[in-house]
């Protein structure tokens, strides 16, 4: 039994926590001169366990705490996100038949690209010493992509479980290792 408002409602809960947690990291390890950028964690749950309507709903509004918690313009990481979830949808629904390599190579291919995207923004709006220079990006996005490997298996799942735990989605099974 399918209850949508209810895996809506799980999957923003999990997401802004998620959210907030990687915020509480940067907080941490900014001190040491990094960053962590992960905006590609958060369109392939919405994109896997959810309607349309429902997903593009719940996308709008962590791209919108993504925003707050990066301190970039109001819409960008919403409106990338949703890019990414309206391409990707015919990939993500492959992923929900137990092969993980493609959402998985969407999941980097977006957050890279949101990334460059993001970094291209600031250094070419922003001339003084705030922007993101290319050494800054660098080093942020090879380890945002050592953390980013991990969350992205281990997030979908983490929602997948929340989900049954709530009983909003049916038992679908024995899920691939």
């Amino acid at each position: 039994m399918r209850r949508p408002n209810l895996s809506t409602m799980v999957i923003l809960a999990s997401s802004l926590l998620l959210i907030h947690l990687i915020g509480l990291v940067n907080s941490s390890l900014g001190s040491w001169g990094f960053y962590l950028y992960l905006p590609g964690l958060f369109f392939i749950a919405p994109s896997l366990y959810l309607e349309r309507f429902r997903a593009i709903l719940a996308i709008v509004i962590i791209g919108f705490s993504l925003d707050l918690q990066n301190n970039t313009p109001f819409g960008f990481h919403a409106t990338a996100l949703i890019i990414f979830h309206l391409i990707g949808t015919q990939w993500v629904q492959i992923g929900k038949r137990g092969e993980l390599i493609r959402p998985f190579l969407l999941q980097i291919m977006a957050n890279f690209l949101i990334s460059i995207t993001l970094m291209i923004a600031t250094y070419s709006l922003s001339k003084d010493s705030s922007a993101w220079s290319l050494y800054r990006f660098c080093s942020d996005t090879m380890l945002s992509m050592l953390i980013f490997i991990p969350l992205s298996r281990w997030f979908p799942l983490f929602c997948e479980d929340l989900l049954l735990l709530f009983r909003a989605i049916g038992d679908q099974g024995t899920r691939p290792a």
